[in-house]
């Protein structure tokens, strides 16, 4: 399982994605929407779940502190050339840029484990 990210300031924009997405044979359990609400008393889902995905920790609070100010699209991708499509999608929909180089979506080679999971 491939796991394709991508932030967007624009919650409009990351629903339009994931809507693409559905339309385009990708199924909805293997798709993830999460909105942080800042109202709400949560534990810090998105910096467990970059926690999770990143060994080096300044990298994992980089895109946590992201993510936390916009909403996040993950893609469970079970292929390269589906995970590709998901990158494609995810910045043609406003994905924003993460890192110096101007990539937008992260393209990660790690299983999320289901109680970490952005949903919601």
């Amino acid at each position: 399982m491939i796991t394709v990210i991508g932030i967007f300031a624009n919650p409009a924009l990351a629903e339009q994605a994931a809507d693409y997405l559905l339309a385009n044979e990708f199924e909805n359990e293997n798709i993830d929407r999460h909105t942080n609400d800042p109202t709400r008393a949560e534990s810090d889902r998105v910096g467990n779940l970059f926690s999770h995905l990143y060994e080096n920790q300044d990298e994992a609070d980089h895109y946590a502190s992201l993510a936390r100010f916009g909403t996040i699209i993950s893609v469970h991708a079970a292929s390269t050339r589906e995970a590709q499509e998901a990158v494609d999608a995810l910045n043609n929909h406003g994905a924003i840029s993460v890192d110096a180089n101007d990539t937008r979506s992260l393209l990660i080679e790690k299983i999320i484990v289901p109680e970490l999971r952005l949903r919601g």
